[in-house]
């Protein structure tokens, strides 16, 4: 994605949108039991970018506490689950990629909570796996 470039996603129902206006800061693909569980898919498609870039730009999305540190906001009409962030990590938002409008802007460069990965459940791909959150870091800006 160039700097200074502008996404914006949503809800399924179109009430919630957003916008992000800053390159990703990483991407992949997160097999936690929460992601699982909140989704219903085993594993949930994810960007982060840097909090002062993202921004809702229409409607109200419900909030859920997941954790002691972890917040969730999803469209309360339609369900959707839009965005992750958490206490340990406040200057990053993680927004399910699927959600933009463009998905593919993001690709996925690794796996994270491996160890909680559906064990019939495969990727076709040579990315990283990671226990836990693993290492994260910005993409280069030719990715």
């Amino acid at each position: 994605m160039a700097e200074g470039a502008t996404h914006d996603g949503g809800c399924l129902c179109g009430k919630v949108r957003f916008r992000v206006i800053a390159p990703p800061l990483d991407s992949g693909y997160c097999h936690c039991r929460m992601c699982q569980r909140n989704s219903g898919a085993p594993v949930v498609a994810w960007a982060i970018f840097p909090t002062a870039s993202f921004s809702w730009i229409s409607g109200e999305p419900g909030l859920y506490a997941s954790s002691d540190h972890a917040k969730r906001n999803f469209c309360a009409s339609c369900g959707s689950y839009l965005v992750f962030t958490s206490a340990k990590f406040p200057a990053e938002v993680s927004v399910n990629t699927a959600s933009f409008d463009d998905p593919k802007a993001f690709p996925p460069r690794k796996h994270i909570f491996v160890e909680s990965r559906i064990a019939w459940f495969q990727t076709a791909d040579n990315l990283p796996h990671h226990q836990g959150y693993g290492e994260s870091g910005a993409l280069d800006a030719n990715d």
